[in-house]
């Protein structure tokens, strides 16, 4: 008898179980991830609440000593309280409060004729004429550039001794210099004096090498050609080890 032996790749080959919650998709237009809610017996859309939402959805209870409002404005007061009498107190809050804004005089105020007349159009005569303002700092100039003139108290007063100070002008400095006129004199000792050779070089404007069109900046130098290179230079000229070729290598 002959038995069948699985290999491993005959059980991966197998379609993988459906899981026992597994729901196809609904071919809509929208996606849903769950059931949509189905109406109740009553018509209407019947939810699937937990303990806890069903508790907070029932209404508050009102407490022992809740009192409703008044139905109206006007309700009806007791035979007692017709007849009973307020007290100081009651009647000094019934009094209406007086308001602190003024109204605004009329138009047409009238004069009360207790007061003297002349002395009230006096008054009224000294309140209408305008202000004289003076300007400290204006000036009767009749020209442009007009001195000032000099106040009798400012000529007599005696200055301290910080103003005396401040009046003194400022000195000049040692070293300073005016300014030298256009037509200045040569002193007689620049003239015959000697330059020496320092200045002479100075003196002497800078030589500029000509440009040569045939200039070939490869052509090398004679002077370069028989130049012998320092120690130094042959060393810095020599290739690495690693890079250097034997003879034999460059045969083959």
């Amino acid at each position: 008898m002959k038995t069948t032996e699985y290999r491993r790749i005959d059980v991966l080959a197998q379609p993988k179980p459906l899981h026992n919650d597994f729901r196809d998709q609904r071919r809509s237009v929208y996606w849903i991830d769950r059931t949509p809610f189905a109406p109740g017996p009553n018509g209407t859309t019947q939810i699937v609440a937990t303990d806890r939402l069903n508790e907070l959805s029932k209404p508050r209870s009102l407490g022992a000593n809740f009192k409703y409002n008044r139905p109206s404005a006007i309700w009806p007061v007791r035979k007692p309280t017709l007849k009973s009498e307020p007290a100081g107190r009651f009647l000094y809050l019934s009094i209406p409060r007086r308001p602190l804004a003024i109204p605004d005089r009329n138009v047409l105020s009238s004069i009360p004729t207790g007061l003297p007349r002349q002395s009230t159009l006096d008054r009224i005569d000294i309140l209408s004429q305008p202000r004289i303002r003076e300007d400290t700092y204006a000036t009767d100039e009749t020209r442009w550039g007009q001195p000032k003139p000099v106040s009798f108290d400012a000529m007599v007063c005696t200055p301290s001794s910080r103003l005396e100070d401040l009046s003194r002008p400022k000195k000049f400095h040692s070293e300073f210099k005016a300014e030298r006129q256009v037509e200045t004199e040569v002193p007689e000792h620049a003239l015959t004096s000697m330059a020496n050779q320092h200045l002479q070089k100075l003196a002497r404007p800078r030589t500029r090498t000509m440009i040569v069109d045939e200039y070939d900046p490869y052509k090398v130098t004679s002077a370069a050609q028989h130049a012998k290179p320092t120690a130094r230079t042959e060393l810095l000229s020599v290739p690495f080890t690693r890079k250097q070729k034997q003879k034999s290598q460059l045969r083959n």
